[in-house]
């Protein structure tokens, strides 16, 4: 039987409800979102919300936030908390954006989950590390940080460069960031090596 088709695209209103019960469901109370706030950025800036859908059902996504370079190094090094970004998101048509990445989460029910997530991470570095198309956004670094394993180790494997440690509501975060043209000089790179072997 063949795997189910899915898509990766911005997030819509109906969205809001799928979403928000797949971070309930893996997030701790105290990360969890309102739906007025999602709703209210999603009509502002559509591209923060990334989601991938099986027939229309949400399986997973991701949400950034764009930001200029002092409020991304303030909330990296956990100097400024999460719930302020909202007061200074910028446009993806300014220049030199930093990507704040404030989630990546996928149904860890379903059986293709790592298919899913590899869709979500393929469709990241597409639009935002890769610059390919000519309405990319001007990213000039991403950062995140981290409280789970999985997060660490997709961190890892992405080979962000460690910041540091800092807690967030009684949690030890671990602190992320990278160069957008690092970042996508590696991309070019593994895929690259991947063909090589494939050819081999």
């Amino acid at each position: 039987m063949k795997d189910p088709a899915y898509t990766v695209e911005c997030a819509r209103i109906l969205d809001i409800v799928p979403m928000l019960n797949l971070e309930r469901k893996y997030f701790d109370t105290c990360w969890h979102s309102e739906a007025a706030l999602i709703c209210k950025l999603i009509e502002q800036e559509p591209m923060m919300f990334r989601v991938c859908k099986v027939n229309g059902k949400v399986k997973g996504y991701y949400w950034v936030f764009p930001l200029e370079h002092s409020i991304w190094n303030k909330i990296i090094t956990g100097e400024m908390p999460e719930g302020e970004l909202v007061k200074h998101i910028r446009s993806f048509d300014e220049p030199e954006l930093y990507l704040y990445i404030s989630s990546v989460i996928v149904d860890q029910t379903d059986k293709l989950r790592k298919n899913y997530t590899k869709a979500l991470v393929y469709d990241f570095g597409r639009r935002f590390v890769l610059g390919k198309s000519s309405d990319a956004p001007d990213v000039r670094a991403i950062g995140a940080f981290t409280i789970s394993e999985g997060g660490r180790r997709l961190m890892e494997r992405a080979k962000f460069s460690y910041q540091g440690n800092f807690r967030v509501h009684g949690k030890e975060m671990k602190s992320w960031a990278i160069d957008r043209r690092t970042l996508a000089q590696q991309s070019v790179s593994e895929r690259q090596l991947r063909l090589t072997r494939k050819i081999a």
